[in-house]
């Protein structure tokens, strides 16, 4: 394997030695037309919508930003799901959401960037993100993602966007791995280059 492809891990457990893989305005994703681009959505997607509520502690530019928003709401809407982004953090003017506030409600999760994970060392080998399923929310070490992005060719945002997927996916599927694709453990050459091709999806059983 090519050090250009080192293998990671997206995430950490926080009980267990093997890896587990891995502002202010409302901005509704219109998906209809990415329906046919490279896997349609299924035919129920309009009964699937997801807000995902983001607290923005890394910075993040509003390119960065809205590149991680579309690039994940496309990959999202391949399983068949709408998702809706609700910045917590100033990224533009207005008011304040009502749902920064208040508790997660059904059909939400929360994604919490943050410039690295407090205690850890930053490194190449860092993982990139990890969840908490029982709370539905999850955190991005945007430090390690940064790195892992010079590493691999990759915009810092396309990666980002992959690993917040990724997560979003256990909070939906749970904490299990698959052996292959977006939910898999660690990924390699193949998975980098196949995001690179924006490619990288969900398995059918998955969706």
């Amino acid at each position: 394997m090519s050090d250009a492809y080192q293998a990671l891990c997206i995430e950490n457990a926080a009980h267990s030695a093997q890896c587990r893989s891995m502002n202010t305005s409302w901005k509704t994703m219109l998906l209809a037309a990415l329906g046919t681009m490279c896997v349609a959505a299924a035919p129920d997607a309009q009964d699937r919508n997801l807000t995902v509520v983001v607290y923005d502690y890394a910075g993040l530019t509003d390119s960065s930003m809205n590149e991680v928003e579309s690039l994940g709401a496309m990959l999202l809407s391949r399983a068949g799901i709408r998702a809706q982004w609700v910045h917590c953090l100033a990224h533009q003017p207005g008011s304040r959401p009502a749902l920064c506030d208040g508790n997660l409600e059904t059909g939400s999760v929360m994604i919490r960037i943050l410039k690295a994970r407090v205690g850890q060392p930053n490194k190449i080998g860092d993982p990139l993100g990890w969840a908490e399923v029982e709370s539905s929310y999850a955190s991005l070490d945007a430090s390690a993602i940064g790195k892992y992005a010079d590493h691999n060719g990759l915009p810092a945002a396309n990666l980002m966007a992959y690993a917040a997927t990724h997560e979003i996916g256990h909070l939906l599927l749970g904490e299990k791995h698959a052996p292959t694709g977006i939910m898999w453990a660690a990924w390699g050459k193949t998975e980098y280059r196949e995001m690179a091709q924006r490619w990288l999806g969900f398995s059918d059983a998955e969706r």
